[in-house]
Formats: structure tokens, sequence, C-alpha cells
């Protein structure tokens, strides 16, 4: 705690530590923070932290997020009640002088932080409220001027400012494009990359790419060079006052991602695998119950790296076992789904960039190996235009014998013994999310209907024979929710514009089993029919600006909601109920309190960039 000096081992550049928040102070966790232009207070959300004396404080009396202090210093803008605000502060106590004044309300969902132009008289977002989704806008400070600076159905987003004002960087998908601050025809920059940072001088790009890997790219000489700091410096944070310093912060707090369980009779929730590296997204129970098998490795590096391990571990606690993967036939074999009756693995192997060759192998959890040799059961699947994960790309049939499998946007079955795999779908539109009926007869999925505004991109529900033929239409649904099918499979649940009904596969009129927004429960995901046939699975939100959702327990007849694993606080994502429906497992992220205090480290720009050249 006392070293006030790094030398970076490999290039012999020096990070010197400039502070240190301890107490009330070391409270912000890294992102969704910045600092003054001033270099006097960071603003975490809503709560400003002095570097030097004083205490953190509120900017404002309101539930705030996604604080920016203006270049200036004289103002900082933030969201509110769905809209953006802006306050006058003091330069030197950072406390407002005036009161807040609404500035642009058009009923925001969840929003990145607004970025202020250099001159602190205009801001720029990206928009994502009901009329229109995701484009890049300004507005100017003074008299509430708005000007669209892209239109693309494409989500853009995270916007910054150059310094000298003249260019707006911003995400579009998976690439960092540019436009004019003035208006114009965007261009793309980097092919994979999110903007972070302009440098002072407006020559270099600041920017991550998966994995939270920060880069600075030249945009004279398209020079790019890799952002590595040593162990104990922290992340790329912003820019000293003078320009001629790289800022690296150093939270407190560290990321986990934990794998949890919950029992759906009540009580606390609990950790397993702790002793592991575990990057817990997909879950196989056994079919005892008694067991979950999840991937573990490199944690937040691990899905773009593809080094991953099968984990089994014991609800009942006790160590974890890894599957030995050596197998015949494949070369570089990774897990992805175990079988449903647990005697089969599939595995893949990356064929470049967007294919990858599908196999199988049979499986002793016994033993914790493969038993024989693995099968081709499809060569050279196209991972896009998915590529998410889990039930959105395959899914085992109930007994074992075949994967459904999304190729180029059309469902294919093929056989886990021989594979010869059958396209079941043949349509222009996109088909994801392919999910087995109980009986193993059909396959519920999801058809993506693209528009070019927000009101006009829907989904529809069908389910189609595995033979293929016609696909019977269920049900339009909303964007980005989710479905599931009863255990008797003959009905289908699903989440739509705020509510869970239920429809009959057979024909007939779906019953509403819930109204979400009665119950005060946003922001809807993750739907699971529960096994008893009388309980459903969500995960839900008190408030959409949470940093945390819940896990909620809804009986059949939509009376009772319950509440599970309240005493779990961190973000949670993806239901798996175990086959006897006695618990549901999922994964837990958030932050942890690792060190007592935070600390802000620099290093000279210059030095650096002679230091990376050599």
């Amino acid at each position: 705690m006392d070293e006030k000096v790094i030398t970076d081992s490999l290039t012999g550049v020096k990070y010197t530590k400039i502070w240190a928040l301890a107490g009330k102070k070391a409270v912000a966790e890294m992102g969704g923070f910045n600092i003054s232009a001033n270099g006097k207070f960071l603003l975490n959300e809503n709560l400003v932290i002095p570097v030097k004396d004083g205490d953190p404080f509120n900017l404002v009396d309101m539930d705030a997020w996604r604080g920016n202090f203006s270049p200036d210093c004289k103002k900082a803008a933030f969201y509110s009640d769905n809209a953006i605000w802006i306050v006058p502060v003091s330069q030197e106590t950072g406390r407002p002088t005036g009161p807040s004044k609404k500035l642009l309300d058009m009923k925001f969902t969840w929003q990145g932080p607004v970025e202020w132009s250099p001159d602190s008289e205009k801001i720029v977002f990206g928009s994502r409220f009901e009329e229109n989704q995701g484009d890049i806008w300004t507005m100017s400070v003074k008299d509430g001027t708005l000007t669209q600076l892209t239109d693309d159905p494409i989500l853009e987003g995270r916007p910054i400012w150059s310094p000298d004002g003249k260019t707006i960087t911003f995400s579009k998908g998976a690439e960092l494009w540019a436009v004019s601050s003035e208006g114009g025809k965007p261009q793309k920059i980097i092919d994979i990359g999110r903007p972070a940072s302009w440098s002072p001088d407006s020559k270099w790009i600041v920017f991550t790419t998966p994995g939270i890997k920060f880069h600075l790219f030249n945009l004279a000489d398209k020079r790019m060079i890799d952002i590595n700091p040593p162990d104990g410096v922290g992340r790329f944070f912003s820019w000293s006052a003078d320009g001629k310093k790289m800022l690296f912060y150093r939270s407190s707090y560290d990321y986990s991602c934990l794998l949890k369980v919950v029992s759906t009779s009540g009580g606390p929730s609990f950790e397993l695998g702790r002793e592991l590296k575990l990057w817990p997204y997909e879950h196989y129970w056994t079919p005892d119950s008694k067991m979950i098998i999840t991937t573990g490795g490199h944690p937040i590096e691990i899905q773009y790296r593809y080094d991953l391990d099968f984990w089994m571990i014991p609800i009942s606690g006790g160590e974890g076992r890894s599957i030995d993967l050596d197998v015949s036939g494949v070369s570089k074999p990774q897990p992805r789904a175990l079988s449903y009756n647990g005697k089969r693995l599939l595995l893949f192997e990356n064929q470049g960039e967007v294919k990858e060759d599908l196999y199988v192998a049979p499986v002793s959890l016994k033993d914790a190996r493969l038993t024989g040799p693995a099968v081709m059961v499809f060569k050279g699947r196209d991972k896009k235009p998915v590529g998410y994960g889990r039930r959105d790309e395959w899914t085992w049939s109930p007994d074992g014998k075949k994967l459904a499998v999304v190729h180029g946007g059309d469902i294919w079955i093929t056989s886990a013994d021989k594979g010869n795999p059958v396209r079941i779908t043949n349509k222009s539109e996109t088909e994801t999310w392919p999910v087995w009926s109980p009986d193993g007869k059909k396959i519920a999925y999801i058809e993506n209907l693209e528009g070019n505004k927000a009101e006009e991109r829907k989904q529809v529900l069908y389910v189609i024979p595995i033979t293929g033929g016609n696909a019977k239409k269920i049900a339009d649904i909303s964007s980005k929710e989710e479905f599931d099918w009863s255990p008797d499979g003959k009905e289908l649940a699903v989440i739509s514009d705020g509510k869970i009904s239920v429809f009959p596969i057979s024909g007939g009129k779906s019953r509403e089993i819930i109204d979400l927004d009665k119950f005060q429960i946003s922001e809807r995901f993750n739907l699971s029919w529960l096994p008893d046939g009388k309980h459903f699975a969500i995960f839900g939100m008190k408030d959409k600006r949470d940093t945390s959702n819940r896990i909620y327990l809804i009986s059949e007849k939509g009376d009772e909601v319950t509440e599970l694993a309240a005493d779990d606080n961190g973000w949670k994502d993806w239901l798996y109920p175990s086959p006897d429906g006695k618990w549901i497992s999922y994964d837990s992220e958030g932050t942890i309190k690792v060190r007592s205090e935070s600390s802000l480290w620099e290093v000279d720009f210059e030095e650096f960039i002679k230091k990376e050249k050599e």
C-alpha cells in the first residue's frame, strides 16, 4: 500500500501514485464515474467525491445517475425522472450554485453518460427514447436546439466529443465510428471497439475491445498501441488537467462472477465453486439434481479467448472436478453443452472468425472424462447473425439423441450419433432460440422481424415439427422477451408487453397469468416454467436504474409473487431450474470490496509512446 511507483518490467515505463482514497471516498467502482477537468472531484453517478479535503456528498437532492461535469467545471449533466438535467456547480467546491433545470424529457430508458462539447455549450448523447432508438444527437444547453447526427437502424451509442470540437466518435454495433460534430457522413474507424476517451491534442483515440482491453489509435498514421499497465495500477481512466499524463484508476473493488443457487421454497442464496475461477453463464444440471456443470477458466476474458474448462460442482458442497476433454478426432476441443440425460457432451472447434465445427462425444460424469471418440455432427456452422450463447444457438433434445442448431439464421436438426443436419426453417428472416418440446417432437423458436424504427421491430413465436413442414404462429411478442414450454408440452408461456400469458399449442384462446406492471416489476426476462407446472420464475427489476435485479417466483394463477435470493444484490443472469424443481441456479455478477483504498496513478504520455516504439 505504501508503494508510490510501479515500473513496467517489459517497457520500463514508470507509473506514479498521485492519490489514495480511503474510507468514505473509496466507493467509486471502475466505470460509471468521471473526473472534473480541474482534477478536484470524482463524480460517481450522483455522488461527488472530493479528491483532497472533505467527505463525499450528493450532487443533487433527487434520484440521479450518470452525472458528468462540464469541461469548464461550471455545470454538471445527469439523468433523472426519464430526462436529461443540468445543474450549475462551483469550480472550487463541486456543489450546486443554483437549481437544477430539465433539458430534455423524452422518456429515456437506460442511458450511457451524457458527454460535453469542449466549450461546455452543448451535450451529445445516444438516443434511447421511445420514438427513436440508437442514434446520435447533440443539444444546445443554452436554447435546447436538437441536432440529429446519425440515422441508422443499427444501435449507436457511447458518443464522445474530441477536444478540438471537430469530431464525435461513437459505437455502432461492435464497431467504432466517427462523424463531424457539424453533421455529415459517418465513417468507420475500427472494426471492433468502443470509444473511451480522446487525447487532449485530439490526435489519439482510446478505445476498448471485448475483455475490457484498452488501446490507443493514432488518427494520422493508423498506429495502434495496447495499453497494458502493470498489476497494481488499475485501468485507464482519463487524462491529467495539463493533458500530459494518462491517468489510471485502481478501485478498492474487484469484479466477480459467481455461481449461485437458491431454493424454490425460499431462504438465502449460496455460492458454489468459490475456489475456482468460473465464468458461470451456462449451467447444466445432472439428472439427479445433485450437481451443476458450468464453464470456468479466466473470468471476463474467457468468452473471447475460448479457453474453457467444464467443472462439475456438487450443490451439497465439496470440491469441484473438471471434465477431462482429451478426445480423439478433435485437435482443440472446447466444451459447449451437456445433454439433459448427462451422457453426451457437445464440443466445438473454431474454424476462423465466423465458422465452427460441432462434435458430440460420450461422457462419464462419474469418472469426469470423455469415454469415446468425438463425432462431427455439424461442419462449418455459421455463428452469425447470432452468437450470444445457450438457447439462441443450440439445444439438446430431451432424450439426448438430437440437437437443434442455428446456422446462417435458420434452424437445423442434426443427429448426435452421426450428424447429417437437416434444415427445418428456410426464410429470409432470422430464426433463433430453438427450444424443444418436452416430448421431443416440436421446436419452438423466435423469428426476428427487423424494421427501420423501434416500433416496427418485433419478434414472432412459432412452433414447428422437428421433421419440418409448416410452422404455426403462436404469438407476436415484444423484443428481447422470452418464452418457455409447459412441463406437459401442451402450452407455451410468453412474456410480452409487461404480462405473462399462456398460449395453447393446439389452438384456442390464450390466458393471461399476471400483469407484472401491477406488481411494479419491470425489465422482465429469462422466463422459466418450473417442473412442478405450478410456478414460473423470472428476473425482474423494481427500478430500471437498479444495479441489481431480482428473482421472482410466480404462481400459475398469478395471485402470488415471491422474491427469491433477496440477500443477493448482484446482477443476476440466466435462470436454470433443477430437474426436480427444488433449486434454481444462476450467475451473479458484481463487485466485492477487496482492499482498503482506491488509488489514482499517472504515467507520462510521451514517455509511454516512446517506450512502446522501442
